[in-house]
């Protein structure tokens, strides 16, 4: 089984509840983590793709810190990449250059996270346009057909109702072949069959899997639309983002999760409740909390739904130690 760190690039526990120890965010907290991640012998370093998500309004933009993180990893085969960029933020064509870059930067170890934008007030702020979900999730379905074309094709063109270029060349081409794996995140319907459509891994985070049909309902028809798409089920992986509290002692683990309690909860841009317990984070959040050999045990469960890879936001950062203690002593216990 795969296992990456979320990079720790906000500051406070805001929107996503990842970072409520982190103050404020620097380049010598933020390497600090990546250079532990590396050397617990995690296998990726993702990062999100957003402006507002921290209480503290401190958030580095997600690709000119994957092109850092891709220096600071030279010579290592993890995966880089936003978990997920929004389909609203960039037009499709520049976001399939900046990624080329970014792939070259890394000696090809590149995954373009997509997905269509959920945080209303960003958009608002920065003066991104906010459409409909359905008309985001087209623009979406769109745009991964412009970013595989500029991609793959000398002389890209596209025409769609969202989108259009026209000899829209991206040389050189980005080092992987056929093209950067295409991570796509989300969990509704329409999600569900577009990521069938063109994912080589489907992604679900935690409100995806708060909302509607349980999860087992929706890795069951994710299996159905790739079928109906003409494509082995076998053939796309399948990832799960996933908040991870880990301690050796269970008196320090309490006094942790004491700290780092109550966090905000709720759906996309709807946070009005708290988790104020482990035992609530675990139910409400799939949170793994516990002991290694606990942890360890509650990743089973998602491993046997088709999950290959685990995203792990640590909440304890800037703290390295449960990146640390999940490499030596969690990680070898599922592997």
């Amino acid at each position: 089984m795969q296992f990456d760190w979320m990079v720790g690039c906000y500051a406070g526990a805001g929107v996503h509840r990842d970072t409520p120890l982190l103050e404020h965010v620097d380049r010598e907290t933020v390497m600090a983590g990546v250079d532990a991640a590396v050397d617990a012998g995690l296998d990726g370093l993702w990062a999100p793709d957003h402006f507002l998500l921290g209480p503290n309004h401190e958030e580095f933009e997600v690709w000119t810190l994957l092109s850092a993180i891709a220096e600071r990893t030279h010579g290592t085969d993890m995966d880089i990449g936003p978990l997920v960029g929004s389909i609203t933020y960039r037009n499709p064509a520049l976001l399939a250059k900046m990624a080329t870059t970014v792939d070259h930067l890394s000696d090809g170890r590149v995954r373009l996270g997509l997905g269509c934008g959920w945080h209303r007030e960003e958009h608002e702020a920065y003066g991104y346009d906010f459409p409909p979900v359905n008309q985001r999730i087209d623009m979406l379905d769109e745009g991964i057909q412009v970013v595989k074309a500029m991609f793959t094709e000398a002389e890209p063109d596209f025409s769609g109702d969202h989108y259009e270029i026209e000899d829209a060349f991206n040389e050189p081409k980005p080092i992987q072949d056929p093209h950067p794996p295409i991570v796509v995140g989300g969990a509704g319907p329409r999600m569900l069959r577009l990521a069938a459509r063109h994912a080589d891994e489907w992604n679900v985070e935690i409100s995806g899997r708060a909302r509607g049909k349980p999860i087992e309902f929706k890795a069951r028809k994710f299996d159905e639309y790739l079928e109906e798409a003409g494509r082995d089920p076998d053939e796309v992986e399948r990832s799960w983002l996933a908040h991870c509290i880990v301690r050796e002692d269970p008196d320090e683990l309490d006094r942790l999760c004491e700290e780092i309690f109550p966090l905000p909860w709720g759906e996309e841009e709807d946070v009005d409740d708290q988790l104020t317990t482990p035992e609530e984070a675990r139910e409400k959040g799939d949170f793994l909390i516990g002991t290694p050999a606990e942890v360890a045990e509650q990743i089973e469960p998602i491993r046997e739904l088709g999950f290959g890879k685990l995203q792990l936001i640590f909440p304890d950062f800037p703290s390295t130690s449960g990146i640390e203690l999940f490499g030596d002593e969690v990680a070898p216990r599922v592997d």
